[in-house]
C-alpha cells in the first residue's frame, strides 16, 4: 500500500520540463567518421531500450510537453518505435525524433503520417551527394532526397503538415560552403526549420581541425555568412537557427538546457545530457581497460559518463529531485551569485571541459 501511495505522489508531483530526450536504440546503420559510433566500433554494442523500460518512464511525464527518441542511434531500428510515438500521442505529448533517413520506406512513412509524429529531424552533412556520402558514410544523399520529397507527397494526399521536417546541418570547415545551398534544399523537401551546429564531440584528433571553432582567423566570415542565410531565411518563411563558432570561455551555461530537461538513456540512466551518456565510456572491448578519451582546446581527456539514477528501480520524481541532481543542475543556473571560479571548481570537469559549455 505505501509503495502504491509513494508512487501516485511521484506522479503528483512529477518535475516539468521543457522535454525528456529518449535514447530508444544505441544500434546504428550509419558509419558517419565523426560518430563515437564509428570511431569507436571495437567497444560498442548496440542496445535497444525495451518497451517495457519505456512504459516505466511515462507516468512521470505529466508535466512535459514534449518527448524526443533520440540518442546515440537510429531511432528508426528500434521495431517499437512506432508503438512508442503512439503511446507518447496518446498522452497528448509533443513527438519527434532525428534520423538519418535511410529507413524511411513508403510504409514507415505512411505509418508516421498515421501517428501524427510532430517533427522528423533530418541530419545533414552537406548538400550534394559527394560531400554528405563522405562525412555521413552508410548514408546516401540522393535516397535521402527522394525518401523527403515522398513524405511531402503523402503528406499533401492527407492534407496534414505533420511531421514537420527539421534539418539538421553539421557544420565542418569542409563542408561549410555548401551551407549556402541548405534554403533551396529545405523547399524541395518541404522543411520549415534549420539548425546549424557545430562538431562538439570530437574524438579522432584528426578531426580536431574540422570545428569552426578552431578557425579562428575565419570566426567574423563564418558568423557573417550565417546571419546571411538566417535573415534570407527569415525572408522564405523557414527558422533557421545555427550555433555560432566563436567560443565563450566565460560562459556558465550549457547548450543541451540541462537545467530543464533530461535524457534517458538506452538502459534507463538518467542523465543530464547525451555527451556524458555512461554508454560512451562504457569498456566493452576485452582486455582493453583504457578509457575512451575526446579532445578538447587540443588536449585529451577521458569521457565520463554521469548518471543519476535508473528508472528501472527509482522513479523520474525521485531522481531528478535528489540533492546531487540538484547540486549538479545549480552549477548552470544563471541566478546563482557565487564567483565563476566557484561555481567552475563545483563543476564536473567533464562539463568544465566541454564545448557545450563554452557556447558552441
Amino acid at each position: 500500500m505505501f509503495k502504491w501511495f509513494k508512487r501516485q505522489m511521484d506522479k503528483i508531483g512529477s518535475p516539468t520540463l521543457d522535454w525528456v530526450q529518449v535514447e530508444v536504440t544505441t544500434h546504428c546503420n550509419g558509419a558517419c567518421i565523426y560518430c563515437p559510433h564509428t570511431l569507436m566500433k571495437n567497444r560498442w554494442t548496440g542496445k535497444q531500450m525495451s518497451i517495457e523500460l519505456f512504459h516505466k518512464l511515462l507516468p512521470f511525464l505529466k508535466y512535459t510537453d514534449m518527448v524526443y527518441l533520440q540518442g546515440w542511434g537510429e531511432p528508426l531500428l528500434n521495431n517499437d518505435i512506432f508503438e512508442m510515438i503512439r503511446i507518447c500521442k496518446d498522452q497528448g505529448k509533443c513527438v519527434g525524433f532525428t534520423t538519418n533517413g535511410m529507413l524511411l520506406t513508403e510504409d514507415t512513412i505512411r505509418k508516421l503520417v498515421d501517428l501524427e509524429l510532430d517533427i522528423i529531424g533530418i541530419s545533414l552533412a552537406g548538400t550534394t551527394p559527394a560531400t554528405h556520402n563522405q562525412i555521413r558514410k552508410g548514408t546516401d544523399f540522393n535516397k535521402l532526397v527522394s525518401n523527403l520529397e515522398l513524405l511531402c507527397k503523402i503528406k499533401t494526399e492527407r492534407k496534414t503538415h505533420v511531421p514537420a521536417v527539421h534539418l539538421a546541418y553539421l557544420m565542418l570547415r569542409s563542408n561549410f560552403h555548401e551551407l549556402k545551398e541548405i534554403l533551396p534544399l529545405a523547399r524541395k523537401v518541404g522543411a520549415k526549420q534549420i539548425v546549424a551546429g557545430n562538431l562538439t564531440l570530437i574524438i579522432d584528433p584528426k578531426l580536431f581541425i574540422e570545428a569552426l571553432f578552431n578557425d579562428t582567423e575565419q570566426i567574423d566570415y563564418y558568423n557573417s555568412r550565417l546571419e546571411e542565410i538566417k535573415n534570407k531565411a527569415a525572408s522564405e518563411n523557414i527558422i533557421f537557427d545555427y550555433h555560432g563558432p566563436g567560443i565563450d570561455d566565460a560562459s556558465l551555461r550549457c547548450r543541451e538546457n540541462v537545467l530543464h530537461a533530461c535524457v534517458i538513456n538506452v538502459e534507463g540512466e538518467v542523465v543530464p545530457c547525451v555527451l556524458i551518456d555512461p554508454v560512451l565510456c562504457e569498456n566493452r572491448e576485452p582486455g582493453n581497460h583504457n578509457p575512451q578519451c575526446y579532445i578538447f582546446k587540443g588536449q585529451s581527456f577521458p569521457i565520463r559518463g554521469i548518471s543519476f539514477g535508473n528508472i528501472q528501480n527509482e522513479s523520474l520524481t525521485h531522481i531528478w529531485n535528489k540533492k546531487e541532481y540538484s547540486g549538479f543542475r545549480e552549477s548552470f543556473n544563471p541566478k546563482i551569485t557565487r564567483s565563476p571560479e566557484q561555481i567552475l571548481s563545483e563543476m564536473p570537469q567533464c562539463c568544465v571541459k566541454c564545448y557545450k559549455r563554452l557556447w558552441v
